[in-house]
């Protein structure tokens, strides 16, 4: 028979755990109670009100007790620009005057479309991650955005900083942790944070009593990992947390516009947790080898909380975005199920096992496996390799090596047989741009704010120039010219030398591809432009203005420019996408469009740069199908459509050589490989989890793919029929 716990010990133990206190040391005098603030999502824009931000400072400020501080969790500023830091930073001021601190993680507003990137908050507010202590608690500010997009990512860099902030804190301290993007609520397809599983090992010996997040616009309460996380639908919109710490208590509640001067309680939390809680361990009983035609999840709570009835709980997994299955628990305590893996798209998959325990506390955890075709016949994967950082651009193939640029900063040069490292560059920053050559000569430019010419055979630096700002965008090369987009202008280096030729101002930055058809250069900015300018001298020959609102037919948008999507030549015109999801067929000589074209009206947008081969173009839709489309370029009418089964972000169609087929990579790790001629998937393969924000190289035997798991991979193709999940 299980040992279980009476109710008269467990009401004696949590008499004890109220009696606890936030000290650290045995025989500190407990600390004073105190408040704090989380607010979220405040978007200020530099001619837009601060009235919900002096109205908080007004009721802080009148708070009995006051509040010794405040944090934001992201998006404090719509787009990131000085004057919008300016407004917000004036309409806080009140804060510093009334002793109160104010902190802040970024958001994805705050980055997403900031010429200077993460580099601007950090010089706003000091640091893009960090921890503090208080009066006995820790407080951890996690940086989860990444560069130019909305989705989440937690790199290695500020997980193995975590691990470390962590290991000198007491098991016993209380700590509350915030960041933008939420965790712990959504299916592997549809996390914010692709990697937000790599954030719970650290904490799973701390006492985490909460976790604030912003982002999703909603007022939410829910448990990770038996952590209360809370979510305020922003400041803007009319709420916010008041926490306040006891010696004994933590109790949150939520400020809202619609009951003003009556805060709703969210949680009450003890701040001694008592007794060690649970932990699941989950794992495979059976060999990680992929060739498996079943595998066997396993978990089991290890070591077991003293108030957890092992008689009551309740076990179940699911693969991938499917449906939840119950596990059985057999006689050594120990959950298991299994599964066959013949209907699963070769590549790589993740398990999610859920546990519940019989006080309603709920666990999960990740299992990567994968999948092959079986002994008989060939791997799919010929070789993978992990870098030091997320990877965010595309690769480049050349004859013998790929080239790939990573977020630690580095410039790889890998050998195609095994992915060996011939020779790796560092700069001093994340890189975004995709390397690009011109003779033996390797291009590409870094958020270090330098652009660098380097040896392509040993990786040698041959020179390298400063623009004061960070370089996001690819350049192109022609005329003995290197051109690349900037922050507020567009430059025209000497190729063997690096010294300015030309600048030619501009009304934003750019983070696209130049495009150049030997003289001309090509590129699409923030500020609504599609430009080209003369590639000897940078003088404008003409500029094109898109990128309208209310599906066209108001005023330029911002948001709206052709800035996403790199411009792509073929003969006379030149083909864009302007953000608003609509295609531009230009001249390339004159930029008179020759006609425009939007997705079927069901929902999907283009979104990716286009590619044409003969009198065919090829691009993608950002829709949750996943839609690649192949268009007639007289005039830009449909002549296929295929969906690939996942949203497609930022990765655009890579033709092969001959033409007769394409590889495209959905941002959730699928590879579909399509037939130009109708669209007919040929062959594909899952890379499981980790964000996608690339173009593949393909050479139509081999697909070769980065993702923000630090992974490159190398991928044959089946020279089979078309593989289960290759395509719909």
């Amino acid at each position: 028979m299980r040992r279980r716990i009476g109710p008269l010990i467990v009401a004696a133990a949590l008499l004890l755990a109220a009696q606890l206190t936030l000290a650290q040391k045995p025989g500190d005098k407990a600390p004073e109670p105190f408040t704090f603030l989380h607010i979220t999502d405040t978007h200020q824009t530099a001619n837009g009100s601060t009235e919900p931000l002096r109205r908080l400072v007004e009721e802080a400020t009148r708070m009995e007790p006051r509040p010794a501080f405040v944090i934001a969790t992201g998006d404090l500023t719509e787009t990131g620009r000085p004057e919008e830091y300016r407004r917000f930073k004036e309409a806080i001021s009140g804060l510093e005057a009334a002793g109160i601190g104010f902190y802040a993680v970024p958001g994805s507003h705050d980055i997403r479309w900031c010429p200077e990137g993460k580099e601007a908050f950090a010089r706003e507010f000091g640091k893009l991650y960090q921890s503090f202590d208080y009066a006995g608690a820790h407080f951890i500010l996690l940086d989860s955005t990444v560069y130019l997009q909305r989705w989440g990512h937690l790199d290695k860099q500020e997980l193995d900083w975590l691990a470390k902030d962590l290991k000198r804190v007491r098991p016993e301290t209380p700590v509350f942790l915030f960041l933008h993007h939420s965790i712990g609520r959504d299916t592997p397809s549809q996390r914010l944070i692709d990697n937000e599983f790599d954030l719970l090992p650290p904490l799973r010996d701390r006492n985490v009593l909460a976790i604030f997040t912003g982002h999703g616009h909603e007022d939410l309460t829910w448990k990770t990992n038996g952590v209360t996380t809370v979510m305020a639908r922003g400041l803007a919109q009319g709420s916010y947390h008041r926490v306040t710490v006891t010696p004994a208590l933590v109790t949150i509640e939520r400020v809202v516009k619609e009951q003003p001067g009556k805060p709703i309680k969210v949680a009450t939390l003890p701040v001694s947790r008592g007794a060690k809680p649970s932990v699941l361990r989950a794992g495979w009983d059976d060999p990680d080898v992929p060739f498996l035609e079943r595998r066997r999840p396993a978990a089991t709570l290890d070591p077991r909380a003293v108030a957890d009835n092992p008689d009551k709980e309740k076990a179940e997994y699911r693969l991938d975005d499917g449906p939840w299955k119950p596990m059985t628990k057999d006689a050594r305590d120990i959950w298991r199920d299994q599964f066959y893996t013949r209907n699963l798209p070769v590549g790589v998959h993740s398990a999610d096992i859920r546990l519940t325990t019989s006080n309603n506390v709920t666990y999960q955890d990740e299992l990567i496996f994968e999948t092959e075709r079986g002994l008989d016949q060939p791997e799919a994967r010929k070789w993978a390799v992990n870098l030091d950082g997320a990877i965010q651009s595309s690769p480049l193939l050349l004859p013998d090596t790929l080239y790939v640029s990573a977020l630690d900063g580095k410039v790889y040069a890998l050998e195609l047989q095994k992915g060996k490292k011939r020779w790796t560059f560092g700069t001093k920053g994340p890189i975004l741009a995709s390397p690009v050559t011109e003779r033996n000569t390797l291009y590409i430019g870094s958020t270090d704010h330098a652009f660098y010419a380097l040896d392509l055979a040993n990786g040698k630096q041959r020179w390298k120039f400063d623009t004061d700002s960070p370089i996001f965008a690819t350049a192109a090369v022609a005329q003995g010219v290197v051109c690349f987009g900037g922050n507020g202008k567009i430059y025209g280096l000497d190729a063997e030398t690096g010294q300015p030729r030309w600048t030619q101002p501009t009304g934003s930055f750019f983070q696209s591809q130049a495009a150049t058809d030997g003289d001309r250069f090509y590129l699409g900015g923030w500020d609504n432009t599609l430009y080209a300018l003369d590639a000897r001298t940078g003088q404008p020959k003409w500029t094109a203005k898109m990128g309208r609102a209310n599906g066209g037919r108001g005023d330029l948008s911002f948001y709206a420019s052709p800035a996403v999507a790199s411009p792509y030549l073929s003969g006379s015109r030149v083909y864009v996408v302007s953000n608003d999801g609509v295609l531009h067929a230009l001249d390339a000589r004159t930029g008179q469009e020759a006609w425009t074209a939007r997705a079927p009206a069901d929902g999907d947008e283009f979104a990716s740069t286009p590619v044409v081969v003969g009198l065919t173009l090829y691009i993608a839709g950002q829709g949750e199908n996943g839609d690649v489309y192949a268009l007639d370029t007289a005039n830009g009418k449909v002549r296929w459509r295929r969906s690939t089964g996942q949203t497609i972000l930022d990765s655009a169609p890579k033709v092969a050589p001959d033409g007769k087929s394409l590889a495209i990579m959905g941002m959730r790790g699928k590879v579909s490989v399509l037939d130009t001629a109708n669209g007919r998937p040929l062959w594909g393969y899952e890379l499981g989890p980790g964000n996608i924000f690339s173009t593949p190289e393909y050479d139509g035997d081999i697909v070769y793919t980065v993702t923000m798991a630090n992974d490159v991979q190398a991928l044959k193709s089946p020279r089979q029929a078309p593989l289960p999940g290759a395509g719909g």
